[in-house]
């Protein structure tokens, strides 16, 4: 039962992160020719994407929490960009880090983040290949090629040495999400 609880929340939650990812990145899809389901939901993504966040929430909050919370994370980077809090993202991924490890599992958290930036390293590295236009945020434009690679082999001994279940779990159904909102 806790294996098909895991599955759910990494599906549903994996839906919400890449629906926001993909909602947050419209105008490098259009650049690349691309048409994504949030493009199609415009507006309509708020209360999609709630309400699938809330079913997860319902199935096992610290895990949805952990995943959500590492992907603004880790999607923040470290950036020195004003946000409309008026903080620096930076910032921002500082004060998200604390109440991270406050309130949740600390290890859970510690995997979501590693497994996250696993995901979103490999994404760029995709990325940086198979689009003409690539986001400015791309791991790539900050690390090089080989530091992107390597950190994400790292992110991935981390959290495989973490929770090795959870983590192949992660991978294989963020692969699902992306082929299935990608059709």
């Amino acid at each position: 039962m806790e294996l098909l609880n895991d599955m759910s929340v990494v599906f549903l939650t994996g839906i919400v992160i890449k629906l926001m990812d993909d909602y947050l990145d419209q105008e490098i899809d259009r650049l690349n020719g691309r048409s994504t389901l949030a493009m199609r939901l415009d507006r309509a993504i708020v209360p999609y994407s709630l309400i699938l966040l809330t079913f997860s929430v319902l199935i096992n909050y610290q895990l949805t929490i952990s995943l959500f919370w590492a992907s603004y994370i880790v999607g923040m980077g470290i950036g020195s960009d004003e946000l409309p809090t008026g903080l620096k993202s930076y910032q921002e991924v500082i004060i998200m880090l604390i109440v991270g490890f406050l309130v949740l599992d600390s290890r859970l958290f510690l995997f979501s983040i590693l497994i996250i930036s696993f995901v979103q390293l490999t994404d760029d590295y995709i990325d940086y290949y198979l689009e003409e236009y690539i986001n400015r945020g791309n791991f790539i434009n900050y690390l090089g090629k080989i530091g992107t690679l390597l950190l994400s082999l790292l992110t991935l001994v981390g959290a495989l040495v973490i929770d090795w279940q959870r983590g192949l779990l992660v991978i294989a159904i963020a692969n699902i999400v992306v082929w299935i909102l990608h059709r």
